[in-house]
């Protein structure tokens, strides 16, 4: 192991010359990686966005739970603090009669329906005192609000039904649709880059002939043309980082941060697009690394 960090200035050094010697080929090989890592980018970004928008929606459901009228003050105290304590509650808000009939009064535009609303407020109220609980995860609406309903001070727990848990299990598969999609990708992104770095390697085994012939060991012979690899995919990275955190500020900043409507909520710059830069940095160059080693050790397949 010291020999081996001894001779790492010697082997980057090398790895340098030769990259400079080869100019040409260099250019080639990481103008290729860089448009694989672009395609790349672009589907992480995506993904990223689209996993944010499904947990925004989900972010969004919420349990209505209206409290029986026998139900006193200090029993509501402690009923939320009941509630608080349920697997899968995060948060719980009581909101008393008159803030009900006052939601109620503000969503509706129509000035003639507001003024007969107003008209309830005080004893004549009608609406009942309820908590609106939020959850972990929209899988476990049906299960909260089960529970809640078997609680005698709760009248009703209601979350949409049916049509909020298709909802919920469409997000899930578009999350997971996604996932895999980007898992694919990157798949063929690691085997375009790997290709190209192999075809710069290829064309140079008369260089890795001599060596072997001159007496070089395996492992002498290997460790430039590494560290040659992973230079060019770091090199090959640079465009797609500054697409990534030039073009995606300017994205965001240009649609504030929403897509369509404000449920849609875009990743923030930071740290999301630092997050998929060192991604596609480490791509890059453990891809090109890996890469120069398996074409490299082709040429190592013979006897001496």
């Amino acid at each position: 192991m010291i020999k081996f960090f001894k001779s790492l200035p010697y082997h980057t050094k090398t790895a340098l010359k030769s990259i400079a010697r080869h100019l040409a080929l260099t250019f080639s090989s990481a103008s290729a990686v860089s448009v694989t890592l672009t395609l790349l980018m672009v589907f992480l970004v995506l993904a990223g966005n689209v996993s944010s928008f499904t947990y925004s929606i989900e972010d969004s459901l919420q349990i209505y739970a209206t409290i029986e009228d026998t139900v006193s003050e200090e029993e509501i105290s402690v009923l939320q603090s009941e509630i608080e304590a349920m697997d899968h509650v995060v948060n719980v808000t009581f909101s008393d009669k008159e803030q009900e009939l006052e939601n109620y009064i503000g969503n509706n535009e129509d000035e003639a329906s507001q003024r007969l609303f107003e008209a309830y407020s005080g004893e004549g109220n009608p609406l009942k005192n309820a908590f609106i609980i939020e959850v972990d995860s929209g899988n476990n609406l049906e299960e909260v609000s089960a529970a809640l309903q078997e609680r005698e001070e709760i009248l009703e727990a209601a979350y949409g039904g049916d049509s909020v848990i298709m909802l919920v299990r469409a997000m899930d598969g578009i999350r997971i649709a996604g996932g895999i999609f980007v898992i694919a990708l990157s798949v063929l992104a690691i085997f375009l880059i790997s290709n190209t770095i192999k075809s710069a390697i290829y064309s140079r085994n008369n260089e890795i002939s001599i060596m072997r012939n001159v007496g070089a060991t395996n492992g002498f012979i290997k460790m430039p043309f590494m560290i040659e690899g992973m230079v060019i995919g770091m090199i090959g990275a640079i465009v797609p980082i500054l697409i990534t955190l030039f073009g995606y500020s300017y994205l965001y900043n240009a649609l504030n941060g929403v897509l369509l409507i404000s449920m849609f909520k875009m990743q923030p710059v930071i740290p999301f697009a630092i997050y998929v830069s060192v991604a596609l940095l480490a791509t890059g160059m453990i891809v090109g690394m890996l890469g120069s080693f398996f074409a490299v050790n082709k040429y190592l397949r013979w006897k001496r």
